[in-house]
């Protein structure tokens, strides 16, 4: 089970890091490239509801999941899944935490995970977009500009990112991630707020009383079992 749900973390961290930091590829792409520069280059923090679709090619099974995201540059993200089952996915420049509060479980990564794509050196100001990704204008779907990035040094969780964006909001309606084995990360947004007043409590995570936790960074140990 953990092994199934390490891989949707790796899938979501990617898709965050493409819905918040894509406007900066696009400035080398004609329109409809401009109106989401405009939206998102100056964008400080942001909060939008979302719909995830895993789909497993193989065996064809389909997983969907409803939650908020909340952004705050330079790299805090919290992706809280709110159903099916409850689940938190919290980075920050400190950490990285998965926790499942239904299991009374956590885990705690270093926060160097959260840049081991190139996408994420992106957002951190290690490396440049329009450097590590080719960006493709593919007109029009449903009336929404449709736009595909495929990275230069593909990976084994993301091959390509196709974005539907509206032209004119320059809002990105979804991401669809496809990884290595062409399985597919669909995640539509909705209620999108620009730079809303996010306390500093959005961003940090404890784990309460009697969730165990089992701590990942260096320094602790690899699986090391703890309780708090």
């Amino acid at each position: 089970m953990r092994g199934l749900t390490w891989k949707i973390v790796q899938a979501c961290i990617g898709c965050c890091a493409v819905f918040v930091l894509s406007s900066q590829a696009f400035a080398a792409v004609a329109d409809p490239v401009a109106a989401v520069q405009e939206r998102y280059a100056a964008v400080r923090s942001m909060k939008a509801d979302f719909i995830q679709v895993l789909r497993h090619r193989e065996s064809g099974n389909t997983e969907t999941r409803k939650g908020v995201l909340y952004f705050a540059k330079p790299l805090n993200v919290r992706w809280e899944t709110i159903s099916p089952v409850p689940e938190l996915l919290l980075i920050t420049p400190e950490a990285v935490w998965n926790a499942f509060p239904d299991e009374g479980m956590a885990y705690k990564y270093p926060p160097g995970l959260a840049d081991s794509e190139s996408i994420i050196r992106v957002i951190t100001g290690q490396s440049a977009l329009n450097r590590d990704f080719a960006v493709e204008n593919k007109g029009t779907e449903r009336g929404l500009a449709r736009l595909t990035l495929y990275p230069n040094t593909p990976t084994q969780s993301m091959t390509e990112a196709e974005l539907l964006v509206d032209k004119g909001t320059g809002f990105i309606e979804s991401v669809v991630i496809t990884d290595f084995y062409y399985n597919t990360n669909q995640i539509t947004f909705s209620g999108q707020v620009m730079d809303p007043e996010l306390p500093e409590s959005t961003f940090l995570f404890t784990p309460p009383g009697g969730m165990k936790v089992e701590d990942k960074t260096e320094g602790r140990g690899v699986g090391k079992p703890l309780l708090q």
